[in-house]
């Protein structure tokens, strides 16, 4: 069976990112000449800057500078020495010193924390040990564990401080592996919680297996005795605890830091730590400044920086707090998240704050829910109270309008972060419509000529082919095969259609676009486990249909309030089926939706091309094969599929036997089941009697020349002027010996051109062989938004580097 290129996540994410750069709110050049860290200068403007993790502000200490300077005058640039082969004097001082800091535990100091998890887990974890991944853990501790897997190990994921998910796991897996390290955050960096360490404590001593790998970047500095961060102030270091963190943010330098209170651990990886043997150590500037920070974590200096940013955190608080804004983040840390709701809410308010001379961050998809997205900005000891009054008065002021100017409702985002709502009367709800939308339940409620005219030519989403749809996804005893069906038809006050779709509400995989062999995985645990990774999917369109089925009449006046009615809708509906995730597509590029659906926050995803054939008849295959220009593709058909012509006995059928039915079905799980690429659930068994009721639907019988069992069956809807060949069933018996895929396509080819249709849709997948009889590969593109990134971050987790 034909492959599948996929979009990864990575295009998801740069897609996204892209966007967000266009937008002047992520990737921004600052152009400052001197920098003060209480400021930075972005196109010439200068803003208070509430966006850095320097928590102490200990950038441009004094001591740090001469400190710097002074190691760089005696030593230069560089070290250009693997620390395997020498290790220079000024990296043993920095060690010691940071050694105190950590309660004289052993270290290493690297250039990067990134660095220090690629050295650490690569060299600590072994094949019989598990790995367990914080939903939220940072992507340095995630991207290793992928090379981990490549060695055996293996790798679960836990929803967010989920510790029921931890436990479970614990009692599950104890019997299988040595030890079970669960890896974490000290400071998750969004919005700056903290994992619970007194639960953590207790699983430890319930559960002797369980180690504990801590990320504490965002801690250490403005926390703990001597800055040694939240993590070893509570719970040090052991045999089964590792702490990594960093001599940048709070400690206001550059590097890693492993801290480690097992000798033979750090013995282990300090002999060979993997990249810790073939990677530079930090350059004498930057561990002159090290040294000089951490002279001043094990002064009494470390305590009155603390005490000031304390102070401000708590000033922070309050007036968030009096400010009723939807702040979501712990009262403990510097970070703080401004629930917005969706992107183009956070990309508004964003605008707004920017505008008002304050740098803050932007956290949007992947990072958060798509309609979870936000405001993030950091606190450090170069702001004032007073830069806090202009921040917290810019939100307040600045929030609501965004969110109405978005035309969405104040009091559902705050609902959407579970935070008591207080009106603000100065916000008016400008939003009026003289437009009118009607709902539907059943296409049968619908009148046929309204719906056939806005789509009956795309695809099998006819009035009729929609009845036909609707028979077969109900009264079914698998509740994924039981769909609900939504219509809305948006109209004018002089009842003229501006716009309508169809959307169904069904239990879909989430890995339905995943690469093959993390669905193979998947799949496998699915024995046990049917519904492992499936969510609750609000679909435009179906997993029984291709294309695109919404209808906008562009030329209306209306049709952009019409747009916004119909996202109002989606809301609606998706609440009403407790759906958790919303697909739309498939638009082409350049689609009026494309810029429309990013603005509302979801995330584009290109999917499979989908190959459309633009019929010019033909008499015989002499005909067909002059009108080919490439010469390797005439030579291609000639030898793969009319050689081959005369072995198989080629049927069309309207209405099937019961044993036709089965035999047709059974074809169809041949296929489904050994093709991963686009993977959904199987359609009910009733499918192929059901179809067999359209005389819109047909089906193309292939037969060895002397057989009576078919061999491959390819399932076609038959519109107007329009062949649309949606389900192909084969053999795999002759697949390679009679080139039987490629017979199936010549023959969907053959019969849309036998019955003059202008438009032959022959699906995606199998490019190459569809568009060598002509078709266009069209890229599509869908897009997509979900309540929480657990199962596709899951879905990720799972495949190997």
């Amino acid at each position: 069976m034909a492959k599948i290129n996929h979009s990864n996540f990575y295009d998801v994410v740069d897609n996204i990112f892209t966007r967000a750069k266009d937008k002047g709110i992520m990737h921004i050049n600052s152009e400052e000449e001197i920098f003060n860290g209480k400021s930075i200068i972005i196109k010439g403007k200068r803003y208070v800057n509430f966006g850095t993790c320097g928590y102490l502000g200990l950038e441009k200490h004094p001591l740090l500078l001469e400190d710097a300077q002074e190691l760089l005058n005696k030593y230069g640039t560089q070290f250009s020495v693997s620390r395997a082969y020498v290790r220079p004097p000024y990296i043993q001082e920095l060690e010691e010193l940071v050694s105190q800091v950590f309660g004289n535990n052993k270290v290493i100091v690297y250039t990067s924390t990134s660095t220090v998890h690629q050295s650490v887990i690569g060299a600590i974890i072994h094949p019989d040990d598990l790995i367990v991944l914080d939903q939220q853990v940072h992507y340095s501790v995630q991207y290793p564990c992928q090379f981990a897997k490549l060695k055996g190990t293996q790798v679960e994921m836990i929803r967010h401080s989920n510790y029921e998910m931890l436990e479970n796991l614990l009692i599950e897996k104890s019997n299988n592996y040595n030890r079970i390290w669960y890896m974490a955050d000290g400071v998750y960096s969004m919005h700056g919680d903290l994992p619970d360490l007194t639960r953590l404590k207790e699983l430890m001593i319930k559960y002797p297996k369980l180690h504990l790998y801590f990320d504490d970047a965002h801690g250490v500095g403005w926390k703990g005795k001597n800055g040694s961060g939240t993590i070893f102030d509570e719970m040090g270091v052991s045999e089964r605890i590792i702490l990594v963190s960093t001599l940048a943010k709070g400690f206001g330098c550059v590097g890693g830091v492993a801290v480690f209170g097992d000798e033979e651990m750090h013995r282990k990886v300090d002999v060979y730590g993997g990249i810790l043997s073939y990677t530079h150590p930090l350059s004498p500037a930057n561990v002159g400044a090290a040294i000089a920070s951490a002279k001043i974590h094990l002064s009494d200096e470390i305590d009155t920086y603390q005490n000031e940013l304390r102070e401000l955190i708590i000033y922070m608080n309050k007036k968030l707090s009096d400010k009723n804004l939807t702040n979501t983040s712990s009262s403990q840390t510097p970070i703080y998240f401004i629930g917005c709701g969706s992107s183009k809410v956070t990309h508004n308010l964003i605008d707004r704050i920017l505008k008002e001379g304050l740098y803050v961050n932007t956290a949007t998809f992947p990072v958060v829910p798509n309609d979870k997205s936000g405001l993030r900005f950091t606190l450090t000891r170069h702001n004032t109270k007073s830069d806090i009054d202009l921040l917290s008065d810019a939100l307040a002021h600045h929030l609501p309008l965004a969110i109405k100017e978005e035309g969405s409702d104040v009091e559902s985002v705050f609902r959407t972060f579970n935070i008591p709502y207080a009106s603000n009367d100065h916000v008016v709800d400008n939003k009026t419509s003289d437009l009118r939308l009607e709902s539907y339940e059943t296409i049968n409620d619908i009148s046929v000529d309204e719906w056939d005219k806005a789509l009956a030519n795309r695809g099998n989403t006819s009035h009729r082919g929609m009845q036909c749809i609707e028979e077969i996804f109900s009264g079914n005893e698998e509740k994924e095969n039981n769909w609900s069906f939504h219509y809305p038809l948006i109209k004018d006050k002089n009842g003229q259609l501006i716009c309508t779709t169809f959307f169904v509400s069904a239990w879909a995989k989430d890995d339905v676009l995943a690469l093959e062999n993390v669905s193979k995985k998947i799949e496998k645990i699915r024995n046990q486990d049917p519904y492992y990774l499936c969510s609750k999917t609000l679909t435009m369109g179906s997993m029984f249909t291709e294309g695109d089925f919404l209808f906008i009449d562009t030329d209306h006046e209306q049709w952009r309030e019409a747009i916004c009615l119909l996202f109002d809708y989606i809301e609606k509906i998706k609440t009403e089926t407790k759906s958790t995730t919303v697909f739309i597509g498939d638009f082409e590029d350049g689609h009026v939706m494309n810029t429309i659906l990013e603005k509302e926050g979801y995330a584009m995803m290109k999917l499979p091309n989908r190959n459309v054939l633009k019929n010019e008849f033909w008499e015989n295959t002499d005909d067909l094969l002059k009108q080919i220009k490439s010469r390797k593709r005439r030579d291609n058909i000639k030898k793969d599929a009319l050689r081959h012509q005369d072995k198989f006995k080629v049927s069309y059928k309207t209405q099937l036997s019961p044993k036709e039915c089965e035999q047709y079905f059974t074809l169809f799980t041949n296929v489904k089941n050994n093709n991963f690429a686009f993977n959904f659930f199987t359609y009910p068994s009733k499918i192929t009697s059901v179809l067999s009721k359209y005389d819109e639907w047909e089906f193309i019988d292939i037969k060895l020349k002397d057989g009576d069992e078919p061999i491959a069956c390819i399932w076609c809807y038959v519109g107007s002027n329009h062949y649309s060949p949606l389900i192909m069933g084969l053999n795999y018996d002759y697949l390679a010996s009679h080139q039987l895929y490629k017979q199936a396509v010549f023959q969907m080819v053959k019969r849309g051109n036998d019955l003059r249709k202008g438009i032959n849709y022959l699906g995606f997948s199998a490019d190459f062989e569809k568009q060598k009889y002509g078709a266009q590969g069209i890229a599509t593109f869908a897009y997509m938004k979900v309540d929480d990134t657990f199962n596709l971050e899951k879905i990720e987790s799972l495949s190997n580097v």
